[in-house]
């Protein structure tokens, strides 16, 4: 059997919808790919975050390096060029560049 990779991101979200989610779909691993893996809403910095998926029997992985490029999200957020942002994040990562 091979494993099946999920993406779900946490927008609109509680932590609790989110591990539901989780465990609706049999997660057993979040690799969080954000930079900085803080928060404003509740429960999912890293700290808390890892703390509840462990506590949900979910293991966490931060794993920067697979997430996209700042110069190429602040793009994204002044343009709103979801073309232009997957053509540049998939450029980066076929060139080593996060």
């Amino acid at each position: 059997m091979h494993p099946t990779l999920f993406t779900l991101g946490y927008e609109g979200l509680t932590i609790d919808a989110f591990i539901a989610r989780l465990q609706a779909a049999q997660v057993k691993t979040v690799v969080d790919v954000r930079e900085l893996p803080l928060s404003r809403k509740k429960g999912f910095s890293k700290s808390v975050f890892c703390a509840a998926l462990s506590a949900h029997g979910v293991a966490y992985l931060h794993a920067p390096a697979l997430g996209c490029p700042k110069p190429i999200r602040n793009q994204y957020k002044l343009d709103g060029n979801w073309q232009t942002y997957t053509r540049e994040f998939f450029k980066a990562s076929w060139a080593g560049q996060r």
